[in-house]
This record gives C-alpha cells, structure tokens and sequence, in this order.
C-alpha cells in the first residue's frame, strides 16, 4: 500500500509536472504528500582554527533560507484546495549535498516522485543526480516525471519491463498498488535477436510471473518481443507507445553505474528518451 509520497523539489523545469502527478496518485490512492524544499546552504570558509565566522555568509544563508519560506508559502497554497493530506517542508543541506538529504527523508516513504531531465541538459545533470540517489540511497521506488509530460495518473495501462532479477522483482512488488487498479497490464520480455524460441510452457520468459501477478488481482498479459538488433529501452518504449501505455516499470541499474554511464543501458536510456512516467525500484 502506498500511503506517504514525497517529492523533492529539484529547481528544474520538471518540478512542476513531478508535483501534479503526485498531487493526482496522492488523491487517488488516499496518500499523505510530503514535498520537499531542499535549502543548499554553502559550506564556510575554513582557517586555522575551524570553521570561520563571516557575516557576508550569514547574510547569504538568510537570504536562502528567506527564498526557501517564500517557495514553502507558495507550495502551501497550491496545495490547499486538493483533496489529501499534505505538507511542504524546507529542509536544510549543509554538509550534505541536496539529493542526498532527499534520499535520507525519503526512508519514511512509501513511493518517491521525482522530475525528470533531458538528455544532455544541464538540469537533466541535476534531475539525474536526485534520482540515482534516491533510487540507490533510499530504499524506495522513484518515478520519474519527464518535463512537459501530459500523462495522467494511475495509469489504465501499464507494461513491465521484465527480466528475472532482483531490480526488476522489486519493482513489481513496489508497483502493485498501481498495478491491481490498472485497467490492463503487459509483462514484456525482450529477447536477443535470433534466439531460440522455448516450447516448454512451464519455462516460457514471463510465465511465472504473469501468474504471481493474477494471484493479485493484476490482469496481466505476457509479451514477447525480438529485439531486431534495438535495444532493451528502445523496444520498450515502442511498445508503451503502440499499446498506449500511460506507465512503465521497470528495474533501475541492473547493471553498475559506472557501466550504464560508460557503455549505456535500459536505466540511462529510459532516463533520456521516455515520454511518460517510469517506475524504477532497485
């Protein structure tokens, strides 16, 4: 059950989308909303002796934290007309960078709504930063809104990206609230080109997840795509267009960061190109 989201708020262009979908789940699914308004003070000068007192620093600290107030005040009156429990929060990040703060007031959350990024603009550094850190720091599955993005919630349609694994059990297990109100769902394995289809209906890709998922009340249909050469990220996409789909889930970073940003895969590339929002766990 999904009862507490919470949004940090990144200062993109995204945060705008981020909040009116979780603004949509929160009421939907009965769901306190937290946002978070994250301070980023600067670290002082250090001398000698420690840390050292600077009234020009003082001055800049007032002026964020007054900044803060004012987007806390705003944020408040936005939320004030919906329907659902609700509450903004400015948070101070001192000796700690702001995503980080957000993951670590993330753990008493069940769901994480996050902006998303481009793919080579300098928000979609920031947007990308909040969400590796709260996908690997929290504990708790993000979705991630891309900017601009006029999908509605709950979703009606959903397709799984599916490939055994812990990343990718974890994220149907998170989503199952949105699964079991969704209209329809579609587990989608991606097979490698050329790969030998399986006669054996007690180890068909999928099959026994589909069935865990209908124990559930989750209607589920298993499909089955080649990759013709495409990759993983590409094929699903495709398929969430095609079958219209308003929601993906998939798994986050199956593989290393530091593979995903060097060679690429289904995390980095669902990040860049997806249209609507995707649920990632970890």
């Amino acid at each position: 059950m999904i009862r507490t989201i919470v949004v940090p708020n990144t200062a993109t262009a995204g945060d705008v989308d981020a909040l009116n979908t979780a603004i949509d789940l929160a009421t939907d699914l009965g769901a306190h909303l937290l946002v978070l308004e994250i301070v980023n003070l600067p670290v002082p000068a250090t001398g000698a002796w420690g840390f050292m007192p600077d009234a020009a620093m003082s001055d800049v600290y007032q002026r964020l934290r007054t900044r803060a107030e004012d987007n806390v005040t705003r944020l408040r009156a936005k939320l004030e007309p919906e329907p659902l429990s609700s509450d903004v929060a400015a948070v101070e990040a001192l000796f700690v960078e702001p995503y980080r703060m957000a993951a670590h007031c993330a753990h008493a959350a069940d769901l994480v709504v996050v902006a998303g990024g481009g793919a080579d603009s300098t928000e979609a550094k920031i947007t990308h930063s909040y969400f590796a850190s709260l996908l690997l720091e929290s504990g708790r599955p993000v979705l991630v809104v891309p900017p601009h993005c006029d999908v509605a919630l709950p979703p009606r349609h959903v397709v799984v990206g599916w490939r055994p694994g812990r990343e990718a059990t974890r994220a149907v297990h998170d989503s199952l609230p949105l699964l079991v109100s969704a209209d329809t769902v579609d587990v989608l394995v991606v097979e490698p080109a050329g790969a030998e289809p399986d006669d054996d209906e007690d180890d068909l890709p999928g099959a026994d997840i589909v069935d865990h998922l209908a124990r559930h009340g989750v209607v589920a249909n298993r499909v089955v795509r080649e990759s013709h050469g495409q990759s993983v990220a590409s094929v699903l996409l495709e398929h969430a267009q095609l079958s219209q789909a308003q929601l993906i889930v998939v798994g986050g970073y199956g593989h290393s960061r530091l593979r995903e940003w060097a060679v690429g895969g289904v995390t980095r590339e669902l990040l860049s190109d997806a249209m609507l929002p995707v649920l990632y766990s970890h």
